[in-house]
């Protein structure tokens, strides 16, 4: 109401003519309007508005370097923090296997879970950069550090994996065979005369006795002599004949034959 009050003062004085001529003149008509206080005053509020505005700005970029510096700080630190609970899982998980009180097959699914939900976040960084929804500088900074995180579970994932794989056959003992004690051939029983010197049986020199074998399960007691591997000679004495006998002989009862001498 004040306004129109105004103009109607200012116009109140002019004739028709003048009138018209402020109509075809918009220089004269808007020098008119600028003139007026309550513009002066929405000039002076707009002024006042731009300079504190500018300060606040000005305040602000003098401030962005030290914010900046503190969002790295914090995106470093963050992702140090998922480092760190990523191997305390990865070693707790491998404490409780070995202790049997968990399983690496969790942990493994686990971070699969995780490998796999960090591939879709980049993919969906990538997607929104593409679509101009990110600026670049964004765009780096937080693709690359997605990227590089990604890439720590996918080596840690091979790792585990590696784990799951090895772990059994490496808890286990060595299977250890039940090897049977390779048993010593028994001597063979050799002849007490092998020997000869003039055609006559010689014989050898007593050796050591040899340890016998340890006799099997299902057999009876030990004799204490070895046993023949073929039936003795039913000789009387155990004097070979050096020579064959010229005529057939016939046992003479009760005397052996004698070294040296044959019977006709």
């Amino acid at each position: 109401m004040g306004e129109i009050a105004t103009f109607t003062e200012i116009f109140r004085s002019y004739t028709m003519s003048q009138l018209n001529e402020l109509l075809e003149d918009d220089e004269k008509l808007n020098k008119i309007v600028t003139e007026m206080d309550e513009m002066l005053e929405v000039q002076q509020s707009k002024e006042m508005t731009l300079a504190s505005n500018r300060s606040l700005a000005e305040q602000n970029l003098l401030l962005q370097p030290d914010l900046d510096h503190q969002k790295n700080q914090l995106t470093k630190r963050y992702r140090h923090l998922q480092e760190l609970y990523e191997a305390y899982q990865l070693r707790k998980s491998t404490l409780d296997h070995n202790s049997g009180n968990g399983s690496l097959d969790t942990l493994l699914a686990l971070l699969q879970a995780e490998g796999a939900k960090i591939e879709e976040e980049t993919e969906n960084i990538a997607d929104s950069f593409l679509d101009n929804e990110m600026p670049l500088d964004s765009f780096i900074d937080d693709y690359q550090s997605k990227r590089k995180l990604a890439h720590l579970r996918r080596v840690k994932i091979d790792k585990l994996r590696e784990m799951v794989l090895k772990g059994p056959s490496a808890s286990l003992p060595p299977s250890s065979a039940t090897h049977t004690p390779t048993q010593p051939l028994a001597p063979e029983p050799s002849s007490p005369f092998l020997g000869y010197t003039n055609g006559s049986p010689v014989p050898l020199p007593r050796r050591g006795a040899l340890p016998n074998p340890p006799p099997p399960a299902q057999m009876g007691p030990q004799l204490p002599y070895p046993m023949a591997p073929y039936p003795m000679p039913s000789y009387p004495s155990p004097v070979f004949q050096p020579y064959p006998a010229s005529h057939p002989q016939r046992p003479t009862p009760g005397l052996p034959p004698r070294t040296g001498f044959i019977l006709q």
